[in-house]
């Protein structure tokens, strides 16, 4: 004890000049280290900056990615939402496209067109999907706006002008709009007779309306058949050659066309026959099959390659690669909810999924505009951003009842447009849902 005191007092400063050297010394250090400790804070400040979580980046606008509005995280996590639905065996297959106005990003294929090894890979440049419903948007629509663009109808006209055999109670008041936004009146479907493709299209065509037009939404199969028979009228040629002179071709669409046919050995199959033999090549819709000709709700085949390049001129204002197929001002109608049409645009629909609305409801804050197909496809557009997703899938191929992929839509679309949503649940028990519907799968 006694020599521990006394070397703690020989350490001790001696009069006032001792402390104030202490004084000084201990002011020179505290300096040295506050300078020392901005100098390391101003050189290794990024690293203790707090990041937001993955989802959050995948999800986040990134400003700093001025020429790549999709980055490199975000395409990542489309790719993985895909891979995820496919792995635990929900679909067979899909291809995707993902872009930027005018430029696509990414095209890729996962899995195949059926459940079993020796079917064909699905590819986003050659496999074939029915579009089912997206008839409606890519194909049908797209005559129309041509036709007003042409100067040769005008949205608010009478259909009946160009369709005279389209006759009946307040059907002389349906205009192309009416038909377009799903508020002509008509029904979702409608009784079909004949023995000749033209006489069954000409039954539909006298299908009565449920309500006067405008008086409510209803999604209507019959009002898009009723638009492709009056549009072929006024193109006065078959719709599908009309679209492959003034769509197809310009933007290099090689693979699109209307009832490939049997032979099609690029196409995705979407039901198996009695045989056992897949069903591929026509149209899996109902309606459309048995009319047996092209009609303007469904019956399309494209791949993702194709329909990624008309998305991007969508996106792009209505022109790719320096072709220009529709107006600027006409593409804007597709991004605009119709007054009293609900949800629906010109011949498209706004995508809120935050809201699900009813059929007679607007989106309050859509965040994307396009359409889906029954057949498992959709594509999505951001208008304001110009980024748009492109998924296409046979999810009715060999099931028992055909999963539900809005989450999959969802997912993706929100991956690649960058904006921010709520956490969403890590884990989805798919797998529990693809046991549960695939039949006959090893």
């Amino acid at each position: 004890m006694g020599r521990e005191r006394a070397s703690k007092d020989s350490l001790a400063p001696r009069g006032l000049g001792g402390w104030l050297l202490v004084w000084l010394l201990g002011g020179l250090a505290f300096a040295g280290a506050v300078m020392l400790v901005v100098e390391i804070a101003t050189m290794a400040g990024p690293a203790f900056v707090a990041r937001p979580s993955l989802r959050r980046q995948q999800r986040l606008v990134m400003a700093r990615h001025q020429n790549d509005l999709i980055s490199p995280v975000q395409m990542d996590s489309a790719d993985a939402d895909v891979r995820d639905v496919v792995s635990h065996r929900v679909i067979p297959g899909a291809t995707l496209a993902i872009g930027t106005r005018g430029k696509v990003v990414q095209l890729a294929g996962y899995g195949r067109v059926g459940w079993f090894a020796s079917d064909a890979a699905a590819s986003p440049d050659s496999t074939m999907y029915d579009l089912a419903s997206l008839t409606k948007a890519v194909a049908t629509t797209s005559a129309v706006l041509l036709l007003v663009q042409d100067g040769r109808i005008g949205l608010d006209d009478p259909v009946q002008r160009w369709l005279p055999e389209f006759n009946g109670l307040w059907k002389n008041r349906v205009t192309w709009r009416d038909l377009l936004t799903h508020s002509s009146g008509l029904p979702p479907a409608g009784h079909i007779h004949g023995n000749t493709p033209a006489e069954r299209l000409h039954s539909l065509l006298r299908t009565k309306l449920d309500a006067p037009p405008g008086a409510e939404v209803q999604y209507s199969d019959v009002s898009f058949i009723v638009l492709w028979a009056a549009a072929q009228r006024v193109a006065g040629e078959p719709l599908q050659n009309f679209l492959a002179r003034r769509v197809w071709r310009p933007l290099g669409m090689r693979s699109t066309a209307f009832w490939p046919g049997e032979g099609c050995t690029r196409c995705a199959p979407t039901l198996t026959l009695h045989n056992g033999e897949p069903y591929r090549g026509k149209p899996s819709d109902p309606i459309a099959h048995k009319i047996g000709i092209p009609v303007g709700n469904a019956g399309l085949f494209s791949t993702a390659h194709d329909l990624g390049r008309f998305t991007a001129m969508i996106a792009n204002g209505g022109e790719l690669d320096g072709v220009r197929i529709f107006r600027p001002d006409l593409v804007r109608l597709l991004f605009h909810q119709v007054p009293g049409a609900g949800h629906r645009t010109m011949g498209w629909e706004a995508f809120c999924p935050a809201e699900h609305p009813t059929q007679q409801q607007p989106c309050v804050h859509p965040i994307a505009y396009g359409h889906t197909g029954w057949t498992g496809t959709s594509l999505w557009v951001d208008p304001v951003r110009g980024v748009w997703a492109v998924i296409l899938s046979n999810r009715s191929y060999d099931v028992k009842r055909p999963p539900p992929l809005d989450e999959l839509r969802e997912d993706v679309f929100l991956d690649v447009a960058t904006r921010p949503i709520a956490p969403q649940p890590a884990s989805r028990s798919q797998s529990a849902l693809r046991d549960s519907t695939v039949a006959g799968v090893p």
